[in-house]
């Protein structure tokens, strides 16, 4: 890649990591599209209910990751300073967003509602400490910019 390219990623990169709303809506897109296919395969046996059960699955992750994210940075910032508060954040958050696939897969009638589920709850765990992760290093890594500029 050229220098030019480079720097045109290097400012989207910027701009995804500084922008809430893009952060928030970047990842609600990827998890509706990537859930959407895991739960379609997971229930491949009946054609009908496997759409059935992906559209569920995507609506409710996208649901899920973009109410999920923003209440994952609205969180932060009012416990997320001690490491307790972190981990009440993930709590809080993946535990309703489990609570929200079972009762849309319970609606739904999915069959595989495990096999569905728990991947995918697992990854919600994974996204929600990385997420909580991210943020303290942004806010470290800004109030450092604002310490050494004063």
């Amino acid at each position: 890649m050229t220098d030019s390219r480079l720097g045109v990623l290097a400012q989207g990169y910027e701009k995804l990591v500084g922008s809430p709303r893009i952060r928030v809506m970047a990842a609600a897109i990827a998890s509706a599209v990537t859930w959407f296919c895991w739960a379609y395969w997971a229930n491949r046996e009946d054609p009908n209910q496997a759409l059935l059960s992906g559209l569920f699955q995507g609506g409710v992750n996208f649901i899920t990751t973009a109410f999920g994210s923003a209440l994952l940075e609205a969180l932060y910032n009012r416990i997320g300073d001690h490491s307790q508060g972190r981990a009440m954040c993930v709590v809080i958050v993946s535990s309703g967003s489990l609570v929200m696939m079972l009762c849309a897969h319970w609606l739904a009638s999915t069959p595989n509602i495990l096999l569905t589920v728990l991947p995918v709850y697992t990854v919600v765990i994974l996204y929600c400490s990385s997420y909580i992760f991210g943020l303290h290093k942004i806010k470290n890594k800004y109030e450092t910019e604002e310490v050494a500029v004063q």
